[in-house]
């Protein structure tokens, strides 16, 4: 694990958008760039880059929280109550920027997150069948498969699956 300065987490404002938005920009193209195709794949990331002044302006009460690493936004989490079960919290992303991975900040983030989720049951996320490091990340950091899985379209009509994860709330100290 490489070691960098301090990592700040906190509550994203309107003008993270555009940091946000090369993270999640940069992470796409470097985790998902053998699972879809050339010309929806740079529509995705583009989308991903250009889309969080909306988004951060249309939370439907979520938390976006961004970690900091010297001033700068290496990674960020979106997070609210489930959908389907008010007893359950959902990780809707987190994504850090490739430079950053490996570092711990992901793990510190997602600290962050369920310092934020308080209350909930457990925290359940989807993440794509063939992203092998995040489902790595995320096993290593005691979340586990629930058996559900889905699929989705992202705009060229062939839906890939996505696999749903759960963990309950780390135990106090």
């Amino acid at each position: 694990m490489r070691v960098g300065a301090p990592v700040l987490v906190r509550e994203a404002t309107p003008a993270d958008a555009s940091e946000i938005g090369r993270v999640h920009a940069e992470a796409w193209r470097a985790a998902y760039q053998d699972l879809f195709e050339g010309d929806l794949f740079r529509v995705l990331v583009e989308r991903r880059r250009t889309g969080w002044p909306a988004r951060l302006a249309n939370l439907r009460g979520d938390t976006v929280l961004v970690a900091l690493r010297t001033d700068r936004v290496v990674a960020f989490a979106r997070h609210g109550t489930h959908p389907d079960n008010p007893h359950d919290g959902e990780l809707r992303a987190l994504y850090t920027h490739p430079g950053s991975w490996g570092s711990g900040v992901a793990q510190t983030l997602l600290d962050g997150v369920w310092e934020g989720s308080a209350g909930y049951r457990r925290l359940r996320l989807w993440t794509l069948t063939g992203a092998n490091r995040a489902r790595r990340f995320y096993t290593s950091a005691g979340f586990v498969e629930t058996g559900l899985i889905r699929e989705r379209d992202y705009g060229d009509g062939r839906p890939v699956l996505e696999v749903e994860y759960a963990r309950r709330p780390p135990n106090p100290s």
